[in-house]
Protein backbone atom coordinates (compact mmCIF):
# COMPACT_ATOMS: atom_id res chain seq x y z
CA UNK A 1 0.00 0.00 0.00
CA UNK A 2 1.55 3.73 -1.00
CA UNK A 3 2.05 6.27 1.60
CA UNK A 4 -0.52 8.30 -0.17
CA UNK A 5 -3.20 5.41 0.41
CA UNK A 6 -2.10 4.53 4.04
CA UNK A 7 -2.44 8.60 4.63
CA UNK A 8 -6.29 8.21 3.60
CA UNK A 9 -7.10 5.36 5.79
CA UNK A 10 -5.58 7.13 8.72
CA UNK A 11 -7.50 10.39 8.37
CA UNK A 12 -10.66 7.61 7.92
CA UNK A 13 -10.26 6.08 11.30
CA UNK A 14 -9.62 10.16 12.78
CA UNK A 15 -12.92 11.16 11.17
CA UNK A 16 -14.53 7.59 12.22
CA UNK A 17 -13.37 8.00 16.14
CA UNK A 18 -13.05 11.30 16.31
CA UNK A 19 -14.68 11.30 19.93
CA UNK A 20 -12.78 8.63 21.08
CA UNK A 21 -9.34 10.62 20.66
CA UNK A 22 -10.74 13.49 22.16
CA UNK A 23 -10.58 10.90 25.11
CA UNK A 24 -7.34 9.64 24.41
CA UNK A 25 -5.47 11.63 22.27
CA UNK A 26 -2.33 10.35 22.65
CA UNK A 27 -4.02 7.21 20.21
CA UNK A 28 -4.36 9.79 17.30
CA UNK A 29 -1.18 10.14 16.22
CA UNK A 30 0.05 8.53 12.63
CA UNK A 31 1.96 5.56 14.02
CA UNK A 32 -0.76 4.12 16.79
CA UNK A 33 -3.15 4.53 14.44
CA UNK A 34 -0.81 2.39 11.22
CA UNK A 35 -0.69 -0.29 14.00
CA UNK A 36 -4.21 -0.93 13.88
CA UNK A 37 -4.25 -0.58 9.99
CA UNK A 38 -1.50 -3.23 10.08
CA UNK A 39 -3.05 -5.13 12.66
CA UNK A 40 -6.34 -5.46 10.59
CA UNK A 41 -5.26 -6.10 7.02
CA UNK A 42 -6.63 -2.02 6.22
CA UNK A 43 -9.81 -3.32 6.98
CA UNK A 44 -11.23 0.68 7.66
CA UNK A 45 -14.78 -1.09 8.74
CA UNK A 46 -13.99 -3.65 10.66
CA UNK A 47 -10.79 -1.46 12.96
CA UNK A 48 -13.28 1.45 13.32
CA UNK A 49 -15.60 -0.60 16.42
CA UNK A 50 -12.74 -2.34 17.54
CA UNK A 51 -10.28 0.74 18.32
CA UNK A 52 -13.40 2.57 19.64
CA UNK A 53 -13.49 -0.49 21.91
CA UNK A 54 -10.23 -0.51 22.76
CA UNK A 55 -9.73 3.72 23.65
CA UNK A 56 -12.66 3.31 25.80
CA UNK A 57 -12.00 0.46 27.66
CA UNK A 58 -8.03 1.99 28.31
CA UNK A 59 -10.09 5.09 29.24
CA UNK A 60 -12.67 3.52 31.57
CA UNK A 61 -9.34 2.43 33.61
CA UNK A 62 -8.05 6.19 34.03
CA UNK A 63 -4.93 5.37 31.57
CA UNK A 64 -5.23 8.37 29.37
CA UNK A 65 -4.56 10.36 33.09
CA UNK A 66 -1.11 7.74 34.04
CA UNK A 67 2.07 9.56 32.60
CA UNK A 68 5.14 6.62 32.10
CA UNK A 69 8.45 7.96 31.40
CA UNK A 70 10.56 4.59 32.18
CA UNK A 71 10.31 0.86 32.42
CA UNK A 72 11.10 1.27 35.89
CA UNK A 73 8.15 3.44 36.81
CA UNK A 74 5.99 0.85 34.56
CA UNK A 75 7.14 -2.54 36.84
CA UNK A 76 6.41 -0.01 40.28
CA UNK A 77 3.24 0.53 38.95
CA UNK A 78 2.34 -2.70 38.44
CA UNK A 79 3.64 -4.28 41.04
CA UNK A 80 0.69 -1.75 43.22
CA UNK A 81 -1.95 -3.01 41.50
CA UNK A 82 -2.42 -6.64 42.86
CA UNK A 83 -2.74 -8.32 46.49
CA UNK A 84 -0.42 -10.64 45.28
CA UNK A 85 1.93 -8.91 42.37
CA UNK A 86 4.44 -11.68 42.70
CA UNK A 87 2.55 -14.40 42.17
CA UNK A 88 1.89 -13.59 38.30
CA UNK A 89 5.79 -14.26 36.75
CA UNK A 90 6.86 -11.36 34.47
CA UNK A 91 8.14 -7.96 34.11
CA UNK A 92 9.61 -5.32 31.66
CA UNK A 93 13.59 -5.54 31.08
CA UNK A 94 14.43 -3.04 29.31
CA UNK A 95 15.07 -2.46 25.22
CA UNK A 96 16.86 -4.28 22.49
CA UNK A 97 19.33 -2.72 20.29
CA UNK A 98 17.16 -1.34 18.07
CA UNK A 99 15.29 0.42 20.78
CA UNK A 100 12.50 -2.39 21.05
CA UNK A 101 11.10 -2.58 24.81
CA UNK A 102 11.60 -5.88 26.02
CA UNK A 103 9.35 -8.01 28.53
CA UNK A 104 10.60 -11.21 30.37
CA UNK A 105 8.16 -13.51 31.38
CA UNK A 106 9.18 -16.92 33.72
CA UNK A 107 5.84 -18.80 32.14
CA UNK A 108 7.04 -21.86 33.24
CA UNK A 109 7.27 -20.61 37.06
CA UNK A 110 3.77 -19.87 36.83
CA UNK A 111 1.63 -21.60 39.72
CA UNK A 112 -1.47 -21.87 37.79
CA UNK A 113 -3.68 -23.88 40.44
CA UNK A 114 -2.17 -21.83 42.91
CA UNK A 115 -3.10 -18.50 41.36
CA UNK A 116 -6.49 -19.01 40.49
CA UNK A 117 -6.95 -19.59 44.40
CA UNK A 118 -5.10 -16.52 45.47
CA UNK A 119 -5.79 -13.91 43.21
CA UNK A 120 -8.56 -12.04 41.21
CA UNK A 121 -8.72 -12.49 37.54
CA UNK A 122 -9.51 -9.32 37.15
CA UNK A 123 -5.92 -7.86 38.83
CA UNK A 124 -4.37 -10.77 35.98
CA UNK A 125 -6.27 -8.27 33.18
CA UNK A 126 -5.35 -5.15 34.89
CA UNK A 127 -2.09 -5.68 35.56
CA UNK A 128 -1.05 -6.78 31.84
CA UNK A 129 -3.25 -3.73 30.19
CA UNK A 130 -1.46 -1.81 32.90
CA UNK A 131 2.04 -2.75 31.63
CA UNK A 132 1.14 -2.76 27.65
CA UNK A 133 -0.32 0.59 27.95
CA UNK A 134 2.45 1.63 30.05
CA UNK A 135 5.32 0.38 27.56
CA UNK A 136 3.10 2.02 24.69
CA UNK A 137 3.60 5.48 26.46
CA UNK A 138 7.28 4.87 26.15
CA UNK A 139 7.11 3.40 22.31
CA UNK A 140 5.34 6.75 21.54
CA UNK A 141 8.17 9.06 23.35
CA UNK A 142 11.13 6.62 21.25
CA UNK A 143 9.01 6.65 18.51
CA UNK A 144 8.91 10.63 18.09
CA UNK A 145 13.02 10.48 18.80
CA UNK A 146 14.53 7.73 16.57
CA UNK A 147 11.85 8.70 13.68
CA UNK A 148 10.79 5.07 13.14
CA UNK A 149 7.92 2.48 14.26
CA UNK A 150 9.15 0.18 17.47
CA UNK A 151 6.99 -2.47 19.12
CA UNK A 152 7.57 -5.31 21.85
CA UNK A 153 9.93 -8.34 22.19
CA UNK A 154 8.93 -10.73 24.57
CA UNK A 155 10.90 -13.84 25.95
CA UNK A 156 9.55 -16.63 27.66
CA UNK A 157 10.97 -18.75 29.91
CA UNK A 158 9.51 -22.27 30.06
CA UNK A 159 12.23 -23.23 32.77
CA UNK A 160 10.43 -25.40 35.53
CA UNK A 161 7.54 -26.32 33.20
CA UNK A 162 6.11 -29.96 33.99
CA UNK A 163 2.88 -31.50 32.17
CA UNK A 164 1.68 -32.54 35.57
CA UNK A 165 1.92 -29.09 36.90
CA UNK A 166 0.31 -27.37 33.99
CA UNK A 167 -3.52 -26.43 35.18
CA UNK A 168 -5.70 -26.36 32.44
CA UNK A 169 -8.14 -24.27 33.83
CA UNK A 170 -5.66 -21.70 34.23
CA UNK A 171 -3.85 -22.13 30.69
CA UNK A 172 -8.14 -20.94 29.90
CA UNK A 173 -7.29 -17.89 31.84
CA UNK A 174 -4.00 -16.71 30.26
CA UNK A 175 -5.66 -17.48 27.13
CA UNK A 176 -8.39 -15.27 27.73
CA UNK A 177 -5.79 -12.46 28.99
CA UNK A 178 -3.52 -13.09 26.05
CA UNK A 179 -7.08 -12.18 23.44
CA UNK A 180 -7.54 -9.33 25.39
CA UNK A 181 -4.41 -7.80 24.38
CA UNK A 182 -4.44 -8.50 20.99
CA UNK A 183 -8.16 -6.68 21.15
CA UNK A 184 -6.63 -3.83 22.70
CA UNK A 185 -2.76 -3.75 21.31
CA UNK A 186 -2.69 -5.13 17.82
CA UNK A 187 1.11 -5.12 16.05
CA UNK A 188 2.94 -4.21 18.78
CA UNK A 189 4.83 -7.61 18.84
CA UNK A 190 8.06 -7.29 16.97
CA UNK A 191 9.01 -10.79 18.29
CA UNK A 192 8.45 -13.27 20.67
CA UNK A 193 11.79 -16.16 21.49
CA UNK A 194 10.33 -19.02 23.85
CA UNK A 195 13.52 -20.69 26.26
CA UNK A 196 14.13 -23.68 27.82
CA UNK A 197 11.61 -25.17 25.93
CA UNK A 198 10.66 -29.08 27.86
CA UNK A 199 9.91 -32.26 25.91
CA UNK A 200 5.71 -31.41 25.23
CA UNK A 201 5.84 -27.86 24.84
CA UNK A 202 4.37 -28.93 21.28
CA UNK A 203 1.33 -29.63 23.52
CA UNK A 204 1.92 -26.03 25.67
CA UNK A 205 1.97 -24.18 22.20
CA UNK A 206 -1.41 -26.27 21.08
CA UNK A 207 -3.49 -24.70 24.26
CA UNK A 208 -2.15 -21.06 23.95
CA UNK A 209 -2.32 -20.54 19.66
CA UNK A 210 -5.61 -20.45 19.04
CA UNK A 211 -5.98 -17.25 20.54
CA UNK A 212 -2.89 -15.59 19.08
CA UNK A 213 -3.27 -14.07 15.51
CA UNK A 214 -1.67 -15.05 12.80
CA UNK A 215 0.75 -12.33 12.35
CA UNK A 216 1.84 -13.40 15.72
CA UNK A 217 2.37 -16.52 15.60
CA UNK A 218 4.64 -16.07 12.58
CA UNK A 219 6.99 -13.90 15.12
CA UNK A 220 7.43 -16.68 17.70
CA UNK A 221 10.52 -18.47 17.98
CA UNK A 222 11.48 -21.50 19.53
CA UNK A 223 15.45 -21.73 20.66
CA UNK A 224 17.16 -24.13 21.54
CA UNK A 225 20.06 -25.02 23.59
CA UNK A 226 22.07 -22.27 22.62
CA UNK A 227 19.18 -20.28 23.64
CA UNK A 228 21.32 -17.48 25.99
CA UNK A 229 23.30 -16.47 22.68
CA UNK A 230 20.55 -16.36 20.40
CA UNK A 231 19.36 -13.40 23.15
CA UNK A 232 22.52 -11.78 22.90
CA UNK A 233 22.32 -10.97 19.46
CA UNK A 234 19.10 -8.81 20.09
CA UNK A 235 19.67 -7.32 23.23
CA UNK A 236 22.95 -6.49 24.99
CA UNK A 237 23.98 -8.17 27.87
CA UNK A 238 24.21 -5.41 30.09
CA UNK A 239 20.58 -5.20 29.59
CA UNK A 240 20.55 -9.21 30.66
CA UNK A 241 20.42 -10.17 33.97
CA UNK A 242 22.77 -13.37 34.76
CA UNK A 243 20.30 -15.99 34.82
CA UNK A 244 19.57 -15.36 31.21
CA UNK A 245 23.21 -15.12 30.69
CA UNK A 246 23.86 -11.39 30.57
CA UNK A 247 25.99 -9.17 32.50
CA UNK A 248 23.22 -6.49 34.13
CA UNK A 249 24.57 -5.73 38.24
CA UNK A 250 21.55 -6.78 40.64
CA UNK A 251 21.78 -7.98 43.92
CA UNK A 252 20.04 -11.26 42.86
CA UNK A 253 20.71 -13.16 39.73
CA UNK A 254 17.14 -12.64 37.87
CA UNK A 255 17.01 -8.76 38.97
CA UNK A 256 13.44 -6.93 39.58
CA UNK A 257 11.56 -9.41 37.76
CA UNK A 258 8.72 -11.04 38.84
CA UNK A 259 9.62 -15.09 38.74
CA UNK A 260 5.87 -16.66 40.05
CA UNK A 261 6.47 -19.69 42.05
CA UNK A 262 4.76 -21.85 43.99
CA UNK A 263 1.58 -20.09 45.61
CA UNK A 264 1.49 -21.04 49.58
CA UNK A 265 -1.83 -22.01 50.98
CA UNK A 266 -2.28 -19.14 53.26
CA UNK A 267 -2.87 -17.10 50.14
CA UNK A 268 -5.48 -19.22 49.67
CA UNK A 269 -8.79 -17.14 49.25
CA UNK A 270 -10.76 -18.09 52.44
CA UNK A 271 -14.69 -19.18 52.13
CA UNK A 272 -16.88 -16.70 52.78
CA UNK A 273 -20.54 -16.72 54.23
CA UNK A 274 -22.47 -15.71 50.90
CA UNK A 275 -26.06 -16.44 51.90
CA UNK A 276 -26.83 -13.07 52.03
CA UNK A 277 -26.18 -11.96 48.71
CA UNK A 278 -28.72 -11.34 46.20
CA UNK A 279 -29.07 -13.78 42.92
CA UNK A 280 -29.68 -12.99 39.36
CA UNK A 281 -29.52 -15.69 36.27
CA UNK A 282 -27.57 -15.14 33.41
CA UNK A 283 -29.34 -17.04 30.23
CA UNK A 284 -27.21 -18.93 27.86
CA UNK A 285 -26.35 -16.76 24.71
CA UNK A 286 -27.49 -13.92 26.56
CA UNK A 287 -26.51 -11.54 29.47
CA UNK A 288 -28.52 -9.59 32.50
CA UNK A 289 -27.95 -7.18 34.24
CA UNK A 290 -27.99 -5.09 37.82
CA UNK A 291 -28.57 -1.32 37.73
CA UNK A 292 -28.25 0.95 40.46
CA UNK A 293 -28.77 4.97 40.65
CA UNK A 294 -25.91 7.30 41.75
CA UNK A 295 -27.88 10.96 43.02
CA UNK A 296 -24.57 12.61 44.11
CA UNK A 297 -21.43 13.64 42.77
CA UNK A 298 -18.09 12.17 43.56
CA UNK A 299 -19.60 8.91 44.63
CA UNK A 300 -18.70 5.20 44.65
CA UNK A 301 -19.67 2.30 43.23
CA UNK A 302 -18.72 -1.28 44.49
CA UNK A 303 -19.43 -5.12 44.24
CA UNK A 304 -18.65 -8.92 44.74
CA UNK A 305 -20.03 -11.22 42.63
CA UNK A 306 -19.14 -14.52 42.27
CA UNK A 307 -20.32 -17.45 39.95
CA UNK A 308 -19.64 -21.28 40.41
CA UNK A 309 -20.37 -21.92 36.84
CA UNK A 310 -17.69 -21.08 34.69
CA UNK A 311 -16.52 -17.68 33.38
CA UNK A 312 -18.58 -14.57 32.27
CA UNK A 313 -17.85 -11.35 30.40
CA UNK A 314 -18.28 -8.52 32.68
CA UNK A 315 -18.37 -4.43 32.47
CA UNK A 316 -19.95 -1.15 33.44
CA UNK A 317 -21.45 1.14 32.19
CA UNK A 318 -23.07 4.60 32.91
CA UNK A 319 -26.62 4.36 30.98
CA UNK A 320 -26.84 7.68 28.83
CA UNK A 321 -30.71 9.18 27.93
CA UNK A 322 -29.79 10.11 24.11
CA UNK A 323 -26.78 9.14 23.68
CA UNK A 324 -24.41 5.86 23.62
CA UNK A 325 -23.58 4.25 26.98
CA UNK A 326 -20.53 5.58 29.18
CA UNK A 327 -18.10 2.68 29.89
CA UNK A 328 -16.77 3.23 32.95
CA UNK A 329 -15.40 -0.32 33.81
CA UNK A 330 -14.31 -2.42 30.65
CA UNK A 331 -14.97 -6.02 29.87
CA UNK A 332 -13.20 -8.98 31.14
CA UNK A 333 -13.97 -12.20 30.94
CA UNK A 334 -13.80 -13.35 34.57
CA UNK A 335 -13.37 -16.99 36.36
CA UNK A 336 -14.98 -16.05 40.14
CA UNK A 337 -15.68 -20.01 41.33
CA UNK A 338 -12.14 -19.59 43.73
CA UNK A 339 -12.17 -15.95 43.92
CA UNK A 340 -15.12 -13.65 43.97
CA UNK A 341 -14.88 -10.41 42.31
CA UNK A 342 -14.83 -7.34 44.10
CA UNK A 343 -13.66 -3.68 43.47
CA UNK A 344 -14.21 -0.39 44.00
CA UNK A 345 -14.42 2.26 41.55
CA UNK A 346 -15.39 6.25 41.41
CA UNK A 347 -18.71 7.54 40.01
CA UNK A 348 -18.16 10.85 39.12
CA UNK A 349 -21.23 11.62 37.77
CA UNK A 350 -25.10 11.40 38.98
CA UNK A 351 -26.95 8.44 36.66
CA UNK A 352 -28.10 5.46 36.50
CA UNK A 353 -25.15 2.72 36.36
CA UNK A 354 -25.59 -0.89 35.04
CA UNK A 355 -23.48 -4.12 36.25
CA UNK A 356 -23.71 -6.02 32.31
CA UNK A 357 -23.23 -9.81 33.06
CA UNK A 358 -22.68 -11.72 29.33
CA UNK A 359 -22.88 -15.66 28.97
CA UNK A 360 -22.91 -15.57 24.89
CA UNK A 361 -20.20 -17.66 25.06
CA UNK A 362 -22.47 -20.42 26.54
CA UNK A 363 -24.51 -22.37 24.62
CA UNK A 364 -26.78 -24.29 26.77
CA UNK A 365 -26.67 -23.60 30.33
CA UNK A 366 -27.74 -20.82 32.17
CA UNK A 367 -25.56 -18.98 34.98
CA UNK A 368 -26.85 -18.10 38.77
CA UNK A 369 -24.18 -15.10 40.20
CA UNK A 370 -24.64 -14.18 43.78
CA UNK A 371 -23.63 -10.59 44.17
CA UNK A 372 -23.76 -7.08 46.42
CA UNK A 373 -23.75 -3.65 44.73
CA UNK A 374 -23.67 -0.83 46.85
CA UNK A 375 -23.44 3.39 46.28
CA UNK A 376 -21.85 4.67 48.81
CA UNK A 377 -19.50 8.60 49.30
CA UNK A 378 -16.18 9.09 51.07
CA UNK A 379 -16.51 10.78 54.54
Amino acid sequence: MSVDDDSELIQQLRNNLAHELRLYPEYADDSSLRRWLVGWDYDVEVITPKLREAIRSLHSLGLHKKKFNSTDEVNQYCDSLSKHPSLLPGSVLGCDKEGNVVSMIPLGRLDGYGLLRAAKISDLYLSKIVESEGVMQILRKMEKQKGKQLGTVVIMDLDGLSRDATDITALKVVNNVLARLQDLFPDVLRKAFVINTPNFVQMFYMAISPCLSKQTQQKIEICGSNWKDRLKEVIDEDVLFPHWGGTRRSSQPTGHIRMGGKVAKDHYHSEEDDNDKEKITIPARGYNSVEIEVTSPGSKIEWWFKCDGGDLDFYVERVEEEEESHLVWPKFRLLTQYVPETRTIDAEHPGLYRLVFENYHGKIWSKTVKYYVNVFCDE
